[in-house]
């Protein structure tokens, strides 16, 4: 029989596990650190490379009691909160279910630390307990299924050798630019002045393009792009892709990474050494004797998931990804996310029984997650609940 489900995260694959739980006769909460969509509003003008058709589940389309756009339609981050998440959270199915401001700091079995009866069917048999930070204090809850879909983008990677953080980068954090909705945010501050973009995925791709518009209306701004890759392209591209606006982005940054025009310099096999203040602006040394000094550091290097309030589960977690071990092993060799296969439900499992990690959390350090497939996987957890809960 369903029992108490518990989902960390509001983002959409979170909102999406939720009504699936619901709707297969679970008690469901959400627990949210900050808003519903909190990561996709850190996006700004940024658009999905999918189609909203991929990233809506049948069941969310029913939920939703107001229209929505076009499954063509290419929606911003902001946008897709506002258009589908937070009517998706006031839904009848979810309404009063998901709570914001609510920080996991800890989900354990109850009574049970990670050493106890590991792989043994009583440690099962525990529910567990999930502690949580409110505006009123700490709370506990007790779950007998718990979904962590909390996301990758609220870690960072670090710029320096190795993945390490470069030295200063820690106490000059403040400093660094970590995401394109802040990047937005400060566009303004940016004209005129000189600024170091590092990183060689989309995001990075995103901001290269974003700050060659800066330029045209500034002349005078400056951008230095250093990254890791030796390529004269170093923005993934796919062969025929069938999402024009990856292809987009991924191609014109690549191609001012090619030529670049008279505002970009570009350094290939980079890594950021340190940096320091100089007055008001940062004095960066780049592997290679190269360097600068810059008024502002945007750091798109990729992100890392947060397992520290997991530490107490008994999780197969992959040394590669720091995602799921079972995922990481079915999908090795997966170079683009629109070939993932489908994937054996033994593969979705933690190590922990009852508990899964779902969405971008599962794929870790991985780039290859679409929420179209994270919704197949989804309904592959799901199955195989129902049906232990069947068996037992």
């Amino acid at each position: 029989m369903p029992g108490r489900l518990l989902v960390i995260g509001a983002g959409p694959m979170g909102l999406f596990a939720a009504l699936e739980g619901a709707g297969r006769g679970f008690d469901v909460t959400v627990l949210e650190k900050n808003e519903v969509g909190s990561a996709l509003l850190a996006w700004g003008p940024t658009r999905f490379f999918s189609p909203l058709g991929m990233n809506v589940s049948p069941q969310a389309r029913k939920a939703i009691e107001v229209a929505l756009p076009d499954d063509e339609a290419l929606l911003t981050g902001p946008e897709m909160t506002d258009r589908v998440l937070r009517p998706l959270a006031r839904s009848p199915m979810l309404a009063q279910r998901v709570l914001t401001r609510h920080r996991v700091i800890g989900v354990a079995r109850l009574g049970m630390t990670r050493g106890d009866f590991a792989g043994h069917p009583l440690r099962s048999e525990r529910p567990f307990q999930i502690l949580a930070e409110t505006a009123s204090g700490e709370r506990s809850f007790e779950a007998d299924v718990v979904l962590d879909a909390s996301g990758v983008t609220g870690r960072s990677c670090w710029m320096g050798e190795g993945g390490l953080p470069a030295a200063g980068e820690r106490r000059l954090s403040f400093r660094i630019v970590r995401g394109l909705g802040s990047l937005e945010q400060r566009l303004l501050r940016m004209a005129g002045k000189t600024v170091l973009v590092v990183g060689h995925g989309h995001s990075a791709a995103n901001a290269i393009l974003r700050l060659a518009e800066l330029c045209e209306e500034s002349p005078q701004t400056r951008i230095t792009w250093a990254f890791r890759s030796p390529h004269r392209r170093p923005c993934a591209e796919v062969p025929g892709d069938p999402l024009p606006e990856r292809q987009r982005v991924a191609s014109c940054a690549n191609d001012l990474a090619a030529e670049p025009p008279a505002f970009l310099a570009v350094h290939r096999r980079a890594c950021v050494e340190s940096l320091r203040e100089s007055e008001t602006r940062l004095e960066v040394a780049l592997s290679g004797g190269r360097g600068g000094v810059f008024d502002e550091v945007v750091s798109l290097t990729g992100y890392r998931p947060d397992l520290s309030f997991l530490s107490e589960l008994a999780l197969e977690i992959s040394p590669v990804t720091e995602g799921s071990a079972g995922l990481a092993r079915a999908l090795s060799g997966v170079t683009d996310c629109l070939s993932v296969p489908r994937v054996r439900p033994e593969s979705l499992a933690s190590g922990e029984p009852g508990f899964f990690l779902i969405g971008a959390k599962s794929y870790g350090r991985s780039r290859n997650f679409l929420i179209r497939t994270g919704l197949e996987q989804l309904e592959s957890i799901f199955d195989g609940i129902t049906q232990t809960s069947l068996t037992v």
